[in-house]
C-alpha cells in the first residue's frame, strides 16, 4: 500500500509540474487556453490530490510532523504552501511581469528544497 501511495503521489507531483509549466508559458504567449477555467481548475485539483496523499501516507507512516523527528515533515509543509503562493502569482495575469518570473522561479527553488527534505528527511529551518 506504501509503494502505491508514494508513487501516485510522485506522479500527481510531476504532473502538477508539468501543468505549471505549460500553464505559464500560455498566459506568457497569450494561448488562447491560459484563462480558461477547466485548465485552473485541473491544475488545482492536482494541487489538492497531491495534499491528499501526503496526508495519507503521514497516516500510514505514522509520521508526525510536530514531533522531535518529524521537522522535516513539517518544514515540507510549509514549502508546499511558499511553492503553492508562487503558482498562484505567476499564473495572474493582472501580475506584473517581472513578478510572474520572480514567482516562476521563485516556485522552482521551494520545489527543489521540498525534494532535498523528501529524500534526506533533515529539517534545515526548524532545527532547534
Amino acid at each position: 500500500m506504501y509503494n502505491i501511495l508514494k508513487h501516485t503521489h510522485m506522479s500527481f507531483i510531476v504532473l502538477a509540474i508539468v501543468l505549471y509549466i505549460i500553464r505559464f508559458y500560455w498566459l506568457k504567449t497569450d494561448h488562447a487556453n491560459a484563462q480558461k477555467p477547466i485548465y485552473k481548475k485541473i491544475h488545482t485539483h492536482t494541487h489538492l490530490a497531491i495534499i491528499l496523499l501526503g496526508i495519507a501516507l503521514m497516516v500510514l507512516v505514522h509520521w508526525n510532523p510536530f514531533s522531535l523527528g518529524g521537522y522535516w515533515l513539517l518544514e515540507k509543509i510549509i514549502a508546499f504552501v511558499a511553492y503553492f503562493t508562487m503558482v498562484q502569482v505567476s499564473l495572474n495575469p493582472n501580475t506584473k511581469t517581472h513578478i510572474q518570473w520572480l514567482s516562476f522561479i521563485g516556485a522552482f527553488g521551494w520545489l527543489a528544497y521540498i525534494a532535498k527534505l523528501a529524500f534526506t528527511k533533515q529539517a534545515i529551518l526548524l532545527v532547534g
